[in-house]
């Protein structure tokens, strides 16, 4: 066992080490979790219980620790079976075939759900490293599960708030619009007859100033156009 901790500063490279490294830390902390159950009950000295719970903690770490890693390398494994890249340096007779994500993963001794898991650890790193430091505070035991609980309420946080997002989303569409149709409504309904005009321009007759009123025209008809373009845009993105 002394080993298997020395080991968490420095993680095996290769996946096929790392894997073992896993599987046999996880029995490793089962049967050590199993021993303080024993010794709990048996009222054994504290000393010796101690002794047992912080082994545990330190082989939960290091396990955790390779998990992340080896959730990372499964990311990394292709989906398909593929073919390997360097064949220009490999006999023709010697072509093999690159296994297939499932395949790899089952052969190292892991289900689907488990390697699952160990990549939401390599998505969620500082969840870890929380887990951690909050197992340490309160002198306890660093789970994966616990990792797993707070990145599962994680993922709801940010689908809340996406969906709040596109409901405000939704909001703005609609009032955008219903302000556009009052521009467009406002903008049929003035009738252009002469009787309007003369009353119009009366309006300006020593009372207003006309160059203010003239840019606010030119401001307007700026946003009509810059309007007009993106509806156009829209309509061109419906024919792709």
């Amino acid at each position: 066992m002394n080993d298997l901790i020395i080991q968490t500063v420095n993680l095996p490279d290769k996946i096929e080490d790392l894997s073992r490294f896993v599987l046999v830390g996880r029995e490793k902390l089962i049967a050590v979790k199993a021993e303080i159950r024993a010794i709990e009950k048996l009222h054994t000295a504290q000393e010796v219980r101690d002794q047992k719970r912080a082994e545990a903690k330190m082989i939960g770490e290091a396990v955790l620790d390779a998990e992340v890693r080896l959730g990372e390398l499964f990311k990394e494994i292709p989906t398909k079976q593929g073919q390997r890249t360097d064949m220009e340096l490999v006999p023709r007779n010697e072509y093999k075939l690159y296994k297939n994500k499932k395949e790899t993963i089952n052969d190292l001794g892991f289900s689907q759900p488990t390697a699952q898991r160990l990549e939401t650890l390599a998505d969620n790193q500082d969840l870890v490293e929380y887990v951690k430091a909050e197992a340490r505070e309160n002198d306890d035991i660093p789970t994966r599960k616990r990792v797993l609980e707070l990145a599962v309420n994680r993922r709801k946080r940010e689908q809340v708030s996406a969906s709040d997002e596109y409901a405000k989303f939704m909001d703005l569409r609609a009032k955008v619009y219903k302000d556009f149709m009052k521009i467009i409504e406002l903008s049929v309904s003035f009738e252009i007859t002469d009787c309007n005009m003369n009353a119009l321009r009366n309006n300006f007759d020593g009372v207003l100033v006309l160059e203010e009123h003239i840019g606010y025209i030119n401001g307007a008809i700026e946003k009509l156009n810059l309007i007009k373009s993106e509806i156009w845009r829209a309509k061109r993105h419906e024919k792709k």
